[in-house]
């Protein structure tokens, strides 16, 4: 290989890892999510799972005598509840560095203020069907959150796989960093269709905090200098090669 086809593909190659690096890193973003959402929802089925096995107090025993409560204190139904939650949701790797919630705190978050009343230490939790039932809720609606969460993440992580492809094809198409006069149109109408199309996906999602196009990018890109990876990456390429015609 003499060294001026060695030094254009070695240009070709800094372009393509240039306008491919936004994508790249949004892909790793996203998968890392989709991983800790996932975590989160199977730990919410076993929590479930838990307060599902703990039996209700009847009515009768609401006001427990002190037999009752030698053999079953309402302290120990806390403390049992408590030491599920810690044991399912609170035990996921990502806990401390994403939430680092006390498991009040946490409860009140995810479940309502309500039920984390019900788990404070000093708290008189009376578990009743009634209580037992708002729980359960709380807990499906925690589940159904990240179903549909996870859902939307593998929407964009293949978004995000498809923007790369076609990416990957313009550039192939390129004479290194150059443009030639008779691609030019066709060039800039690839890109401006892939920005089309990526915008196409933001308008087809739910629109809710965290879920629509928008706000899941503003959500997942927030710590990387810009929101949108493919339109960024579209506008390396643009920027890049423009005016570059042989």
């Amino acid at each position: 290989m003499s060294d001026a086809k060695g030094s254009a593909t070695r240009l070709a190659e800094s372009l393509e890892r240039h306008v491919l690096a936004p994508i790249e890193t949004a892909n790793a973003i996203a998968e890392t999510e989709y991983g800790e959402v996932e975590a989160e929802r199977r730990a919410f089925v076993r929590f479930r799972g838990r307060v599902a096995s703990l039996e209700s107090a009847s009515s009768r025993n609401l006001t427990p005598s002190p037999r009752t409560q030698v053999r079953d204190p309402q302290s120990r139904r806390i403390q049992r509840l408590r030491s599920a939650f810690r044991e399912t949701v609170m035990s996921v790797d990502h806990y401390d560095d994403v939430y680092g919630e006390s498991l009040v705190e946490h409860v009140a978050a995810e479940l309502s203020v309500e039920i984390a009343a019900g788990l404070e230490r000093t708290g008189h939790l009376q578990f009743t069907n009634i209580y037992k039932r708002a729980l359960l809720s709380g807990i499906d609606s925690a589940i159904d959150q990240r179903e549909t969460f996870c859902a939307i993440l593998d929407g964009e992580r293949e978004s995000l796989t498809q923007s790369r492809d076609t990416l990957v094809a313009v550039l192939d198409e390129l004479d290194g960093t150059y443009v030639s006069v008779g691609t030019r149109t066709e060039f800039a109408d690839a890109l401006d269709e892939l920005a089309y199309s990526r915008q196409e996906t933001f308008a087809s999602r739910t629109a809710s905090p965290r879920t629509d196009g928008h706000d899941l990018c503003a959500y997942l890109y927030t710590n990387c200098g810009w929101t949108y990876p493919v339109l960024t990456a579209v506008a390396r390429l643009r920027g890049t090669v423009n005016g570059m015609v042989t």
